[in-house]
C-alpha cells in the first residue's frame, strides 16, 4: 500500500479489502485528517500494533469511526493508545495474532458499537470496564484464551448489547440467581464457556434472540420447561455436549426453527414432533426410545441432515423417509432398527452420506442403492446382511467410505471396487463371510487409509503390488500448517454459526483394541488382513508404505522370514504378526521402530536372540511368547552370549526347495567324516613302516607327558607291593 494515499488529504474512505496486499500498514495513514473508514480487511498485512498507536495519535486518530484489519497476520497487543480513537464506533481486528490481556482503557471508547477480537490470542480476564460501553451492540471476543469470572458487572451498562459472543473462551458466568439484564439479546453465543452446573436463570428474561449456543458449557442439570418456548424467532438451538436431562415436550413450538442440536446429553423419552422449517437435526448421543416410524411419518419438506444415532430407537425404517427428497446425510446408527432396507432410498439423489451401522437391519443389501450418485459414505457395518456384495454398488463412483463390516456378506471380493471406485479411502469389510482371494485391483486404490478385510476366509497371498497404494507411502502426521488450516476451518464468527455436517468415523483395530476414529481420521493408514487363511510371505514391498502406522496379519498360514524392509516404516505403532509360521530371526532392523508401541510376534516358529536397541526390549514380554527358539530381553538370557553360526541354513514350513538344501549338507558331512577316516587309519594299516613310526612316535609323546610319568611310579610302586606280599 502506497504512502502517497497521504497526500490526498479529502480521503474519507480507503476500503481495500480481500486483496493480497503485503508489508506494514502506512503510518503516513495518520496524516488523513478527514478519514472515517479504514477497511484493509482480508489481506496479508504484517507487522505489530506500532503503526496502529502511531496513527492513533495523528490526525486520522480524531477522525476514524471504523478500523476494520480483520484477517490479516497482525501481531502484538493492545494497549492505552486505542482511546485517541475518541469516534470509534467499529474496531475488527479478528483473526489475526494479536497478543496480551485486553486493556483496562478499552471501557474508554464510548462511541463503541461493535468490537470484534476474535480468534486472536487474548488471554488474562475480561475487564469490567466493558461494562462501561454503553452504546456497545456487538461483542465478539470468541477463540481466544481468556479466563476468570464473569459477573453482571460486566455488563452493567450494556442496555443496547443485541449479539454476545464469548465462545470458544475459558471464561466462567457467575451471575447473581436474581439478576435481570439491562438488554435483549438476537445472539447468544457462549459455547465452552463455563456457565453450569445449574441452567443459567438470567436466560429465562431474554425473549427475543434467534441464535442461542450453550454446547459444551458444563451445564448438569435437567431442562427447564421455558427454554422450549422461549423465543418465537429463534432459528438455531445448541444444547450439545453437556448433562441436560429430562423430556421433549410432544411438539416443540418453534416455528421458523432451521437448526436444534441436542446432542450428547441424557434426553429421554418419545421424540417430539418438528418444524417443518427444520434443515438440520441432530440427536443424537441420548436416550430416546419408541418407534421411528411415528417420527418420520410427516414430511419435513427442507431436512438435509437427520442425526439419531446411539439412541434406543425400534421399529423398521419407514418408507415415509424417502418424501424428504433433500435429504444429504442421514445417520441413524447404533439404535436397535430392524426389518429391510426401503428400495425407496434410490429416490434420495441428492444423498451424500448413509450411515445405518450396527442396528438389527436384515436381508440383502438393495441393489437400488447403486442408484445414488452422490453417495460418498455408506456404512451398513454391524447389521444381519446376507448375500453377495451388489454389483450396482460400482455405480456410486465417488464413494469415499464403504463400511459393510459385521455382515453375513459372502462371496468373493469383487475386482470393481480397485477399477471403479477410485476415490475410495475407507474400505472395511471385516467380519463377513467374503472367500476367495484378495484381488490385486485393490492397489490401484491410490487414496485407500485404511484396508480391514479381517475375520473372512479369505485365500491366496498377500498382493504386492500394495506398495502402489500411494496414501499409505505418505505421512499422515498434521504438521504445523496443518493445524491452523484446521483450527481456521472451525473457527465461527458472529454471522457463521451452526454445525457443518457429517464428520466421518470409522472403528479401526489397532493396539490390540477396537478404537473409533473420528476428528484425527484423515491421518490413519492401516491394513488389517488377520484371521483369514492366506499363505506366502510378507510382500517385502509393503515396506514401501512408509505411512503406515497398524499392520495386522495375525492368525493367518503365513511363512518365511519377517523381512528386513519393515525397519522402513519409521511410522509404523502397532505391529501383529501372532499365530503364523515365521521362521528365522527378528529383523534388527525392527529395532529403530521408535513409535512401535504394540507388538506381538507370538506362536510362530521365530529363533535366535531378540535384537537390542530402541524399543524391543520394552515391550511386554507376552509379544514374543510361543516361539521356543528366541532368547534375550524381555525374555530368558540366552545359553550362551557368544554368537554362534550354523553352517546349516534355517527353513520355514513347507519350504521345499530349502529342505534339499539342508539334506544336501547332511549327506556333505556323513560323506566327508568317511573320507577322511579311511584317508588317515587306511595308509596307517597297509603301510608296515609308516604304523610302526607311528605308534613309536605316539609312544615317545606319552612318555614325556607328566600323567605318564606318574602313571610308571604307580606300576613301579604296586609292583614292589605285590612282591613283598609274596615274601610275607
Amino acid at each position: 500500500m502506497p504512502d502517497e494515499f497521504a497526500r490526498m488529504t479529502s480521503l474519507e474512505v480507503i476500503q481495500l479489502g480481500n486483496n493480497e496486499l503485503v508489508g506494514s500498514i502506512p503510518r503516513t495513514i495518520s496524516l488523513l485528517c478527514k478519514l472515517r473508514t479504514l477497511d484493509l480487511s482480508s489481506n496479508n498485512f504484517t507487522g505489530d500494533t506500532a503503526s496502529l498507536a502511531e496513527i492513533s495519535v495523528g490526525c486520522a486518530g480524531n477522525s476514524l469511526e471504523v478500523l476494520n484489519l480483520r484477517n490479516n497476520n497482525l501481531t502484538g497487543n493492545l494497549s492505552d493508545w486505542l482511546v485517541n480513537f475518541k469516534r470509534l464506533d467499529t474496531l475488527d481486528l479478528g483473526h489475526n495474532s494479536l497478543n496480551g490481556p485486553i486493556p483496562v482503557s478499552i471501557g474508554k471508547l464510548s462511541a463503541l458499537k461493535y468490537l470484534m477480537l476474535t480468534a486472536n490470542g487474548f488471554n488474562g480476564t475480561l475487564p469490567e470496564s466493558i461494562g462501561q460501553l454503553s452504546e456497545l451492540i456487538l461483542l465478539d471476543l470468541s477463540f481466544n484464551s481468556l479466563d476468570g469470572v464473569v459477573s453482571e458487572f460486566h455488563f452493567a451498562n450494556l442496555s443496547k448489547l443485541e449479539q454476545l459472543s464469548l465462545a470458544s473462551t475459558s471464561l466462567a458466568f457467575r451471575m447473581n440467581s436474581s439478576w435481570i439484564p439491562p438488554f435483549q439479546l438476537k445472539l447468544i453465543g457462549l459455547r465452552l464457556c463455563k456457565l453450569g452446573p445449574k441452567f443459567p436463570s438470567w436466560l429465562r428474561t431474554q425473549k427475543d434472540y434467534g441464535v442461542l449456543d450453550l454446547s459444551n458449557t458444563e451445564i448438569e442439570d435437567v431442562a427447564p420447561n421455558w427454554i422450549w418456548n422461549l423465543s418465537e424467532k429463534i432459528l438455531m438451538l445448541d444444547l450439545s455436549h453437556n448433562l441436560i436431562s429430562g423430556k421433549l415436550p410432544a411438539t416443540l413450538g418453534f416455528a421458523s426453527i432451521s437448526i436444534l442440536d441436542l446432542s450428547n446429553n441424557k434426553f429421554e423419552g418419545t421424540l417430539p414432533t418438528l418444524s417443518s422449517s427444520m434443515e438440520y437435526l441432530d440427536l443424537s448421543n441420548n436416550m430416546f426410545t419408541g418407534n421411528i416410524l411415528r417420527f418420520v411419518s410427516y414430511r419435513l419438506p427442507i431436512l438435509s441432515h437427520l442425526f439419531l444415532s446411539n439412541n434406543l430407537l425400534s421399529g423398521p425404517i419407514p418408507l415415509s423417509i424417502c418424501q424428504d427428497v433433500e435429504l444429504y446425510a442421514i445417520d441413524l446408527s447404533n439404535n436397535q432398527l430392524s426389518g429391510e432396507l426401503p428400495t425407496c432410498l434410490a429416490d434420495m439423489l441428492t444423498l451424500t452420506a448413509l450411515n445405518l451401522a450396527n442396528n438389527n437391519l436384515s436381508g440383502e443389501i438393495p441393489s437400488t442403492l447403486g442408484s445414488i450418485k452422490e453417495l460418498r459414505t455408506l456404512h451398513l457395518g454391524g447389521n444381519h446382511f446376507k448375500g453377495e456384495l451388489p454389483t450396482a454398488l460400482q455405480n456410486c463412483t465417488i464413494l469415499v467410505t464403504l463400511d459393510l463390516g459385521g455382515n453375513e456378506i459372502s462371496g468373493s471380493i469383487p475386482a470393481w471396487i480397485g477399477e471403479l471406485l477410485p476415490f475410495l479411502r475407507i474400505l472395511r469389510l471385516r467380519s463377513n463371510f467374503f472367500n476367495g482371494t484378495i484381488p490385486s485391483q485393490l492397489s490401484r486404490l491410490s487414496s485407500l487409509q485404511i484396508l480391514d478385510l479381517a475375520n473372512n476366509s479369505l485365500s491366496g497371498t498377500i498382493p504386492s503390488s500394495f506398495s502402489n497404494i500411494t496414501a499409505m507411502a505418505q505421512t499422515h502426521k498434521p504438521n504445523e500448517r496443518m493445524l491452523e488450516d484446521m483450527q481456521g476451518a472451525v473457527q465461527s464468527s458472529v454471522d457463521n454459526y451452526g454445525p457443518t455436517g457429517y464428520i466421518e468415523s470409522v472403528l479401526v483395530v489397532m493396539k490390540g483394541a477396537e478404537r473409533e476414529y473420528s476428528q484425527n481420521l484423515q491421518y490413519v493408514a492401516s491394513i488389517d488382513l488377520s484371521n483369514n487363511q492366506l499363505t506366502g510371505q510378507f510382500p517385502k514391498e509393503l515396506g514401501d508404505l512408509n505411512g503406515l502406522q497398524n499392520i495386522n496379519l495375525s492368525s493367518n498360514q503365513l511363512t518365511g522370514k519377517i523381512p528386513d524392509e519393515i525397519g522402513k516404516l519409521k511410522l509404523l505403532e502397532s505391529l501383529d504378526l501372532s499365530m503364523n509360521g515365521f521362521a528365522g530371526s527378528i529383523p534388527t532392523a525392527m529395532s529403530v521402530l521408535t513409535l512401535l508401541s504394540h507388538l506381538n510376534l507370538s506362536y510362530n516358529n521365530l529363533s535366535g536372540r531378540i535384537p537390542s536397541g530402541y524399543q524391543l526390549q520394552t515391550l511386554d514380554y507376552t509379544s514374543y511368547l510361543g516361539n521356543p527358539g528366541l532368547c534375550g530381553a524381555p525374555l530368558n538370557e540366552c545359553a550362551s552370549n557368544k554368537t554362534v553360526f550354523s553352517i546349516i541354513p534355517a527353513c520355514a514350513d513347507g519350504d521345499d526347495d530349502c529342505e534339499s538344501e539342508k539334506l544336501g549338507w547332511y549327506l556333505g558331512i556323513v560323506l566327508g567324516f568317511v573320507t577322511g577316516f579311511w584317508v588317515i587309519w587306511g595308509v596307517l594299516l597297509f603301510t608296515e613302516n609308516l604304523s610302526e613310526a607311528y605308534f613309536e612316535f605316539i609312544d615317545e609323546l606319552l612318555d614325556k607327558l607328566p600323567f605318564a610319568r606318574k602313571m610308571d611310579r604307580y606300576d613301579e610302586d604296586d609292583e614292589e607291593d605285590e612282591t613283598n606280599s609274596l615274601f610275607n
